[in-house]
């Protein structure tokens, strides 16, 4: 990906969820005003959304005593990240290579972890949120958030739908699982609690928040490789995926056109919000 499309991408990574992103870091109280050093990990960093909401709260004082690891299994994703952190001056980051299941990180290392819509996209969500408690230190916070609502779904499936030749779209339920291999929830407060819970986290704190997106049937078209692409990769065929990904697409943008007409397309974009403590 050249870095014009990569700053595309990043930007409208952002417009959906960065508010998120704040809204992780108001939870976690982030930064602390005692002074000490912030030694914070972005995990499953993608094109950095948290990590440039970090950046853009911080005070020179609270840059000067910041170290911050962007990582990501994606190696094309921290290629991009390293270039983002290159030019953006962040002397006091650096971007890795890394399993959010299995890191090595050293133990009790850092002092906070953001996991921006990071747990439902691992194999084993439980392993990953262990594995940050293992590195966090004592005292340490994990801020992270999940899904409840993710509103393309609904409009890509219908779209699909308008089309009897396509296959059809995965289900809400079949969309839940679409990563993870293990039976957990994370789209309500009461779950994201608890699996905090059995993290060995302590002062919980969860709520559900909401940001509405506007976009033009062009830009939401921009973004179904990514999206779509993503899904029909993970629930048809490899032969369906050739022979249909191309109808697919032209059978969504024709419906958002049905849907939406010269309107933006205007989604509500939900998901729960969550921190922790290490005793």
């Amino acid at each position: 990906m050249d870095p014009s499309q990569f700053e595309k991408m990043f930007a409208q990574a952002n417009s959906i969820m960065g508010p998120f992103a704040d809204m992780i870091l108001q939870t976690a109280r982030f930064p602390p005003a005692n002074g000490e050093a912030l030694v914070v990990l972005d995990q499953a960093c993608g094109s950095g959304v948290v990590s440039s909401h970090i950046m853009s709260r911080l005070y020179p004082e609270d840059k000067a005593r910041l170290d911050l690891t962007c990582a990501d299994i994606s190696e094309p994703a921290i290629t991009q990240m390293r270039r983002r952190i290159e030019a953006s001056g962040w002397n006091n980051a650096r971007a890795v290579t890394n399993d959010a299941m299995s890191s090595d990180f050293p133990s009790s290392h850092f002092t906070h972890i953001f996991f921006n819509f990071g747990p439902q996209i691992l194999p084993d969500p439980i392993a990953g949120l262990k594995e940050c408690h293992r590195t966090l230190r004592p005292g340490g916070v994990l801020g992270l958030s999940a899904w409840q609502v993710v509103p393309w779904a609904a409009d890509y499936r219908a779209g699909i739908a308008t089309d009897p030749s396509l296959p059809a779209f995965p289900t809400s339920d079949q969309l839940r699982y679409a990563f993870s291999s293990t039976p957990e929830k994370w789209d309500t407060i009461h779950d994201v609690t608890k699996h905090l819970e059995d993290s060995g986290l302590t002062a919980i704190a969860a709520s559900s928040m909401d940001n509405t997106t506007t976009m033009t049937i062009a830009e939401v078209e921009a973004m179904l490789p990514y999206s779509l692409d993503m899904m029909i990769q993970k629930f048809w065929t490899k032969e369906e995926v050739e022979k249909f990904k191309v109808p697919a697409t032209k059978a969504i943008v024709s419906y958002l056109g049905e849907k939406y007409g010269t309107g933006p397309v205007v989604w509500k974009w939900v998901a729960v919000v969550a921190c922790g403590k290490k005793e």
